[in-house]
């Protein structure tokens, strides 16, 4: 009767475990490692892509780049043409990064991104990123010393993300953030520095559209401000004007800890917000010494806290400028004032809203001497 129960339930399971009938051999696929997204001179699209070939000799091997260029009216349209071109299908479910220009980053995205979010297969881990000027230029750089440009760009940015650069983000992650209308989103922002790839700071967005930019000073506060902390967060500022030689006016911090707090009011329809920043700090390197002494140590916290304070200052002012809501003071206002949300015009009163930033640091430590 055993027997009988097994023999009836495998002949059950087998119908499921019919194989894989959606399966995509390497063999019969020319994979995608990097793609960018740019105006064509006639109006229509222009995508850029590099496809991976590995070939194999005695020797090893060998990664190599085959550029494709190809216009369209639509990303799906310019896939169809690539297809065409290159020998065996195209995929993206490898893809790694996903460069966009600044054009097209200044006008809605989403249409860019829409074929990846409706495609089962496409890679949503891949990196996003806008380009000063074209991303064609970007990518046919093809080698950076001995790594293939996808590659150099995507361990660019995971470098980047990890000290605190800019924001840990993906196709995936930014979907969510990009159909919120109460936050804003920044991208990385890349330049093409001598045929090098860089990362220049952010590109701020306002409803799907780039409409500012941060450089890296900046956009490192930007995120402590934004509560997006990473591993690393290093500051180097001027604290002194005369010392000689010019090394000695500055001073490198390493951000151990911070603890955010934002509260948002309304009250006779003005628009409030305190945001407080409070940072402990590791001096990593201050050639002025003298750091065992309690009155260099609270002098140099008032410095800090005031200088960072009015960088905080002139970041929100670049924001609202810009109508980049990097805080989601919309959402807030949806959730706590959902009255006064109604009546006001967003993000047109964004620039109306008053910020009260104040940032305050605590010296924790300063390495092994004084």
């Amino acid at each position: 009767m055993r027997f009988f129960l097994l023999f009836f339930a495998v002949v059950l399971v087998f119908p499921i475990l019919a194989g894989c009938w959606d399966q995509e051999l390497l063999k019969d696929i020319r994979i995608v490692f990097i793609t960018g997204i740019d105006y064509a001179s006639n109006g229509k699209l222009e995508s850029t892509s590099l496809l991976r070939d590995v070939t194999s000799s005695e020797v090893g091997k060998e990664e190599t780049n085959e550029l494709h260029t190809v216009v369209g009216s639509t990303p799906r349209r310019m896939g169809d043409i690539l297809n065409m071109e290159v020998g065996g299908t195209y995929s993206t479910s490898k893809m790694r990064v996903i460069l966009l220009g600044e054009e097209v980053a200044k006008h809605d995205i989403y249409p860019m991104l829409d074929i990846f979010y409706r495609d089962p297969k496409s890679a949503l881990n891949a990196k996003i990123a806008v380009v000063e000027g074209t991303a064609r230029d970007i990518i046919k750089i093809k080698k950076t010393g001995t790594l293939l440009v996808g590659d150099h760009i995507e361990k660019m940015l995971e470098s980047m993300e990890k000290a605190t650069i800019i924001p840990e983000i993906t196709i995936q992650t930014l979907c969510s953030v990009m159909l919120d209308p109460g936050e804003d989103f920044a991208l990385p922002y890349i330049i093409n520095n001598n045929n090098q790839p860089a990362v220049k700071g952010l590109a701020l967005f306002q409803n799907k559209h780039m409409t500012g930019k941060l450089d890296k000073d900046d956009a490192l506060l930007y995120l402590l401000m934004v509560n997006k902390k990473n591993h690393t967060a290093r500051i180097t500022l001027k604290v002194h004007e005369e010392k000689e030689p010019h090394v000695r006016n500055y001073i490198t911090i390493d951000v151990e800890n911070l603890k955010r707090k934002m509260k948002v009011t309304v009250k006779d329809n003005q628009i409030k917000v305190n945001l407080d920043l409070k940072l402990k700090i590791n001096a990593i390197e201050y050639p002025e010494d003298d750091l065992d002494e309690k009155k260099v140590i609270n002098d140099l916290n008032d410095k800090l806290s005031k200088i960072l304070t009015k960088k905080s200052e002139d970041i929100i002012q670049k924001m609202q400028k810009v109508n980049h809501d990097g805080f989601g003071i919309g959402s807030q206002l949806m959730a706590f004032y959902p009255e006064t949300w109604k009546k006001i015009k967003w993000p047109e009163q964004y620039a109306e809203v008053q910020f009260n930033p104040n940032v305050s640091v605590e010296i924790v430590n300063h390495g092994i001497i004084n």
